[in-house]
């Protein structure tokens, strides 16, 4: 079962560049591409099977695009 993983990424992401990580993403490691997209640039929510894609490998795939990120603990 997919859990929501909320991303804070230091850059301000566009809505365009928020869709390309995400791809890689899915790509990478089989997110979902459905996004609760935020009004606020840094702030990415994605799905992500605990299982497959755990959090901290979702973080390490968005540092390895460049990206400062750090996963928000709601």
């Amino acid at each position: 079962m997919a859990t929501d993983v909320m991303l804070h990424i230091k850059e301000a992401l566009d809505s365009e560049t928020k869709q390309q990580l995400v791809a890689r993403l899915a790509e990478q490691l089989g997110v979902s591409g459905e996004t609760h997209h935020s009004a606020k640039p840094h702030l990415l929510f994605l799905p992500s099977d605990p299982v497959h894609a755990p959090p901290h490998r979702v973080l390490a795939a968005v540092r390895e695009q460049g990206y400062q990120v750090q996963i928000v603990d709601l």
